[in-house]
């Protein structure tokens, strides 16, 4: 039962590997609420980080619609997907057990990165790319708030 307090950092890291920016914006609405996460997610302990990871969060879901946006299994967008993975794991993690958690979200975001753009690929040959891309959003984060909701349930 133990190992399960771990389940939102790996389910977090999945969802970094679709949105880089949703996990962390995530955490700060959270915060904003009055949800405290089992750790300090670096950047987000001012009301003014929180805003921005707000702001970010958002552009990244809006930006995502251009046919600009970068691939995200380029190297420097799987880099960007780890390390908000990580920030994110390693928040969501049981105190004492950050390392691991932040472990678990970066081998579960890189794998998710590849996942996700094939079944976003297969989705946008069904919907349309406008579509997809808005089904894939409300997955992500519905599947994030819950991750950060339980986190701070289960470990408070």
């Amino acid at each position: 039962m133990r190992h399960l307090n771990l389940l939102p950092s790996l389910v977090i890291g999945a969802v970094a590997g679709s949105r880089s920016m949703t996990p962390g914006a995530l955490i700060a609405g959270a915060g904003l609420m009055g949800l405290r996460t089992p750790g300090r997610p670096a950047g987000l302990g001012s009301r003014v980080g929180k805003v921005a990871a707000l702001v970010l969060g958002l552009g990244e879901l809006l930006g995502d619609k251009q046919t600009s946006a970068p691939d995200r299994t380029e190297p420097g967008a799987l880099m960007a997907r780890a390390l908000s993975a990580c920030m994110a794991g390693m928040a969501l993690a049981p105190r004492g057990r950050a390392r691991l958690g932040g472990l678990l979200a970066v081998a579960a975001a890189v794998p998710a990165a590849f996942v996700g753009l094939k079944a976003r690929a297969r989705c946008t040959e069904a919907v349309g790319p406008k579509k997809s891309a808005v089904i894939e959003d409300v997955v992500v984060v519905l599947g994030g708030l819950a991750c950060v909701v339980i986190a701070a349930r289960i470990n408070r």
